[in-house]
């Protein structure tokens, strides 16, 4: 049985539930569809029915299956919250950073993300960076399309870059784009979700993921972007693939321990 870590989920509220009944849900989703960690990626906004970092560290604390990345708003944001960051990362609570272009309109090359892409790099942790369109609104893509991700990894080569959600709907050209750079990783977040397989195409999704794993077979993690999107469908979809055992551990699991260097206990 192959360990499952998933690399992108979220604390989200629904009705009536507060954060510690988010978080039981989490663990009783993960333990039916026998998911064994999983990172947990805050929102930027207090008060949201997504859970922002305080939150989390706080709910997490003992939770030895969960993750935590760190985040900020770079509208807002100053000094003392990179500073805390970096507390963080030396304290071990978060394990990379997540940014969400197009959520807020910047782009990857913002010269305000420097010294973030410098923290990332001192703590050798990677920067994850959400790509491709939201439900309401198609032309936040033009923020995080991918050419912007590679002028980021040009200009930062250790620096260690996830895109998430393969630029969706157009996962051909995300990849065809980015695959030279040995920095950027991906993961599968959302590309199960039944919305974005009809607009994307499932035998798309299924060739570039295959493409991925033959040219970048270190670089694909398993996500899923719980909960907004399940966990099933996404394990289907990679059990899907036609790719041996051993690249199915490296995607649910060993390629996100060694990235974002978790420590993991093999379950019981």
């Amino acid at each position: 049985m192959i360990m499952i870590v998933d690399s992108h989920t979220h604390l989200n509220l629904e009705d009536g539930e507060t954060f510690k009944d988010s978080l039981r849900r989490h663990l009783k989703d993960m333990n039916k569809n026998e998911v064994d960690y999983a990172i947990l990626i805050p929102g930027t906004e207090l008060g949201s029915d997504t859970a922002d970092l305080e939150t989390i560290l706080g709910l997490i604390k003992n939770e030895p299956r969960l993750f935590s990345l760190g985040t900020l708003n770079i509208f807002r944001d100053k000094k003392p919250v990179l500073n805390k960051l970096d507390k963080l990362f030396e304290e071990k609570r978060i394990v990379g950073i997540k940014l969400f272009p197009g959520h807020h309109p910047f782009y990857p090359t913002d010269k305000r993300l420097i010294p973030v892409y410098e923290l990332c790099i001192k703590h050798d942790l990677p920067v994850m960076i959400h790509t491709g369109i939201l439900p309401k609104d198609t032309e936040c893509a033009k923020y995080n399309d991918p050419k912007h991700v590679i002028k980021v990894a040009k200009n930062f080569p250790i620096l260690k870059i996830v895109i998430a959600h393969y630029f969706l709907p157009k996962v051909e050209y995300c990849f065809e784009i980015t695959k030279p750079f040995r920095n950027i990783y991906y993961d599968t977040s959302a590309l199960a979700d039944d919305a974005v397989v009809k607009m994307t195409g499932l035998q798309k999704i299924k060739k570039v993921l295959a493409e991925t794993v033959k040219e970048k077979p270190e670089n694909l993690l398993f996500g899923t972007d719980y909960n907004a999107f399940g966990f099933k469908e996404h394990i289907d979809l990679i059990n899907s693939l036609e790719i041996t055992d051993v690249q199915k551990e490296k995607i649910f699991w060993r390629n996100a321990q060694k990235l974002f260097k978790l420590e993991l206990n093999w379950r019981d």
